[in-house]
């Protein structure tokens, strides 16, 4: 190791290099860690479906809040329609932190209210990286308080400047390091939850049907099915009022007139041949006339 001369003391500028971080990092490899000192990250992804879509979300939420997590993100779809008016299914995205000694007990709080179609969970050790960290910030620790001892003994300018810049390097990376153990606290206390929820009328089957299940469902469907469509029916019949009532009222009047005539064609009242012409009314005309003429002036 090199060694350099600062007003009589002496200071080994690659005690505390790389040689030494990786002869612990490699002693930290190969040293056994005992179970409750490891440190584990547990992600957890999970799918649900719900038809009670405004009673769970504030379950989740309130759940959440006691077990001393919090939500993360949330993103919840608004209430829309389409063009039948009907309403289309909403769904909702939640990240949540959750205590890890809390986290199973979340879990199956959630699975208890709500269908569960996938679910995967992601652990990873950091527990090496950890202990790394930890002896690279150790080793550090110890140098920067030989600097400082160091440094109430120099004299000289030279030896002050290389000194005090050690001294900012190592400051750097000891904000680093902390930053990095206190990512890995927080990760490793807090285990991340991704709940994907969609509204449905009816779960999706997770095991197989029995064919009394599968009648059942198909049932169940056809009856929805005939439902929707009479209310359908009758929103449009409705709706189109405007359009069909006063047509209806015409063909009703045509259709009354229609039965008219043919009623007083059947009696013999109505004879489009036996209507006089005009030349038998300038004959009645004539007559009445001459009526006039024989008729005696009082």
């Amino acid at each position: 190791m090199a060694y350099e001369e600062m007003d009589g003391a002496a200071y080994d500028s690659g005690e505390f290099g790389s040689e030494t971080f990786a002869a612990v990092s490699e002693e930290g490899t190969e040293s056994v860690v005992p179970t409750n000192r490891r440190k584990l990250i547990r992600n957890v992804d999970i799918s649900l479906e719900t038809d009670d879509f405004d009673g769970l979300l504030p379950r989740i939420n309130s759940r959440i809040t006691e077990l001393g997590g919090y939500v993360e993100q949330s993103r919840v779809s608004g209430q829309r329609t389409n063009h039948l008016n009907e309403p289309i299914p909403r769904n909702a995205y939640l990240t949540a932190r959750i205590p890890a000694d809390h986290l199973d007990s979340f879990l199956n709080s959630v699975e208890e209210h709500a269908n569960v179609l996938h679910r995967s969970e992601n652990t990873q050790d950091v527990t090496l990286q950890y202990s790394d960290i930890e002896s690279k910030k150790k080793s550090l620790t110890i140098e920067q308080d030989r600097i400082w001892a160091l440094l109430e003994k120099a004299e000289s300018l030279d030896s002050i400047v290389m000194l005090e810049q050690r001294l900012s390097d190592i400051r750097y990376e000891l904000e680093s390091m902390e930053s990095q153990l206190r990512l890995y606290d927080n990760q490793v206390d807090y285990s991340t939850v991704t709940l994907s929820i969609d509204e449905v009328n009816q779960f999706t089957p997770t095991a197989p049907e029995t064919v009394g299940q599968r009648i059942e469902t198909g049932f169940s469907r056809s009856l929805k099915g005939v439902s929707d469509f009479c209310v359908n029916l009758f929103i449009g019949l409705a709706a189109s009022s405007p359009v069909w009532v006063p047509l209806a009222l015409i063909l009703a009047l045509l259709a009354f007139l229609g039965k008219k005539r043919r009623g007083q064609k059947k009696n013999g009242t109505w004879n489009p041949d036996q209507l006089p012409d005009r030349k038998h009314f300038a004959f009645l005309h004539a007559k009445k006339e001459e009526e006039k003429k024989d008729e005696p002036d009082v």
